[in-house]
């Protein structure tokens, strides 16, 4: 029996609102455009190729375009839907990686729309050459390497005790070797992780019969080294999104002198202050299963105000409040909770804050359906 449910199918039309201009994510195009520039000069002087990575801002094509009419013709994203849309929008003038190793239910897209995929297991590269045959085409492979960080590779040993079979794979090119680091577990990389990738590389050029072999690496956490060093070992692409979105390098916790910070924004709305003491006699986990937070300031009650954000739309620890008396005290889904006790600001009802936005916050921002986006040009 049913209490207060109809019987019948109801019909629900499933149409998004956005009401009102807040939260907004600011895209400041003139920087990212100064960055993408700036990026393609020291990547020239460096005898390095630039590939964009798009997965940050959900391959937006206000930002793709500025990339492609820059000059930028090699894409990247961890996600296909993405790499789709780009290829919907540049069409095969441009080259496109999946950085994100494949499904099995994601081959046949792949090497429809001759998308480059990093691979790092036997099978997977068997099954693109049982399908490549079906579709009598041919499909570009980049081995995953594994040089550190714990996360998708080959071995270096794996690759070269399994030579014969992967030489023997029909209708599949081998045209590079890929790495990432600083991704996981914070493995920064050195002169030594390049040097191993070019002997790895040099001894495949020889059992692929392929001189043209590449060597491809990622993330931005890798400019250190063409900074640092006059001449590291020869590395042909760097696979990169932080560097010309926010001009900095979060491994190392450092901006990048070379280019801009601050291209992006997220304004929210002031929609509760008061005096507040939160109840420590019993503490557990917040509603995402982390310890609950309270300010370090034992003056209680203390002045809060609660912002019409939260973690559906930003990631708190990538907020940056330039009122440095203001502490971000947390974030649930919906609100964004600061401290203000400290500030000389008087802060209202209605007011806007202003943070400048992170990685992780714009990540979020542009994947929630509650965020406004605004362009400045």
């Amino acid at each position: 029996m049913f209490f207060g449910f109809p019987r019948f199918p109801v019909k629900i039309k499933k149409t998004l609102v956005v009401v009102g201009l807040y939260p907004l994510l600011e895209i400041n195009l003139s920087k990212l455009k100064q960055n993408i520039e700036t990026l393609q000069k020291k990547c020239s002087e460096w005898m390095l190729k630039p590939v964009a990575v798009t997965k940050g801002f959900c391959a937006d094509y206000k930002i793709t375009d500025l990339l492609y009419g820059s000059g930028i013709r090699s894409f990247a994203d961890s996600n296909l839907s993405n790499l789709l849309k780009l290829i919907d929008r540049f069409g095969h003038k441009a080259q496109y990686q999946l950085i994100r190793l494949p499904m099995k239910e994601e081959i046949n897209v792949i090497i429809e729309n001759q998308i480059i995929p990093l691979v790092s297991q036997l099978e997977i590269l068997n099954l693109f050459a049982q399908k490549t045959k079906q579709f009598h085409a041919q499909s570009s492979v980049i081995l995953a390497i594994e040089t550190g960080d714990g996360r998708e590779g080959f071995l270096p040993e794996e690759v070269l005790n399994n030579i014969d079979q992967i030489v023997s794979l029909d209708n599949i090119a081998i045209i590079g070797i890929g790495t990432s680091l600083a991704c996981l577990s914070g493995v920064l990389p050195q002169i030594k992780t390049l040097e191993e990738l070019s002997s790895l590389r040099n001894q495949l050029r020889l059992f692929l019969h392929n001189p043209h072999l590449f060597i491809s690496v990622g993330g931005t956490t890798f400019f250190s080294l063409w900074e640092e060093c006059s001449q590291p070992p020869p590395v042909d692409q760097i696979r990169c999104g932080e560097a010309f979105l926010f001009g900095s390098d979060i491994s190392r916790k450092r901006n990048l002198n070379w280019l801009q910070q601050g291209a992006f924004h997220i304004e929210a709305e002031i929609v509760e202050i008061k005096n507040k003491q939160p109840d420590s006699s019993d503490r557990g986990f917040d509603a995402f299963g982390r310890p609950g937070k309270m300010s370090s300031e034992k003056n209680y009650p203390r002045k809060r105000a609660l912002v019409a954000v939260g973690l559906q739309d930003i990631d708190d620890t990538q907020l940056f409040f330039e009122d440095r008396n203001v502490t971000i005290i947390g974030a649930t889904s919906n609100y964004l909770v600061l401290d203000c006790e400290e500030s000389q600001h008087d802060y209202r009802i209605g007011d806007l804050v202003r943070f400048q936005a992170g990685y992780g916050t714009v990540l979020r921002a542009f994947l929630s359906p509650y965020v406004q986006k605004r362009y400045i040009e």
